[in-house]
């Protein structure tokens, strides 16, 4: 059990960065809702699929962006600012409300992991955009994203999504044996608030290595 509820959280993690760090765009402000669906679940994992997120909500203003996902395990925000590059992440585990703060050395650390783009020519709609298919691999080829992007909305990524031509609608990425498929269904123009930027309240901060000391020594 234990080493389920470690996968869980390390998927549900891997899900919000790969979704929080590929927004670093001036020109849109408004709110993106996706939602998640997981695929090739091994046998041992389909106990804990309730406890995977089944959506993301994420905030983009300039940026600034402020991803919100629920699960069993709690409420997780991440708030990333790429233009200082730093950020934080504040979540639930059992019980207790803990905030890891993210430092400009481990954005720069995993700059550039998606460099290798091949640009093909089919086409879909998305939440009501044109997309166009892109395949993403990092320098290992071990990971490797199919992307439906729009050159509606501009994109000046970092990290995992870096020189893309447009602003990621849908991808799916496959990871410990299971595929995810992430996918927006609704893009919302509207104003943003400062506010949702900020730190909560109630939240004790710890470092990155204790964190991963919590989910059994693997990082995220």
């Amino acid at each position: 059990m234990k080493k389920l509820m470690k996968s869980t959280t390390y998927i549900s993690l891997l899900v919000s960065f790969l979704i929080s760090n590929s927004f670093a765009q001036s020109s849109f402000e408004g709110r993106v809702v996706y939602s998640i669906s997981y695929e090739d679940m091994p046998a041992e994992m389909k106990e804990m699929e309730s406890m995977l997120p089944k959506e993301m909500i994420i905030h983009i203003k300039g940026s600034k962006s402020r991803l919100e996902q629920n699960q069993m395990m709690g409420k997780t925000i991440v708030i990333s600012d790429m233009d200082r590059k730093n950020g934080f992440m504040e979540m639930e585990m059992g019980g207790q409300k803990i905030r890891i703060n993210i430092s400009t050395e481990e954005f720069d650390k995993d700059a550039n992991q998606m460099p290798n783009i091949e640009y093909l020519e089919e086409t879909k709609t998305i939440a009501g955009y044109p997309c166009k298919k892109a395949i993403m691999k990092d320098k290992t080829g071990q990971l490797s994203m199919t992307v439906y992007y729009t050159e509606k909305i501009s994109n000046k990524a970092q990290r995992e999504f870096v020189g893309l031509k447009g602003f990621p609608l849908q991808y799916s990425v496959t990871q410990q044996n299971i595929k995810m498929g992430i996918t927006a269904s609704v893009v919302s123009e509207e104003s943003v608030s400062d506010a949702i930027f900020d730190k909560s309240d109630g939240y004790e901060d710890i470092s990155q290595a204790d964190f991963q000391k919590m989910i059994g020594g693997g990082g995220y």
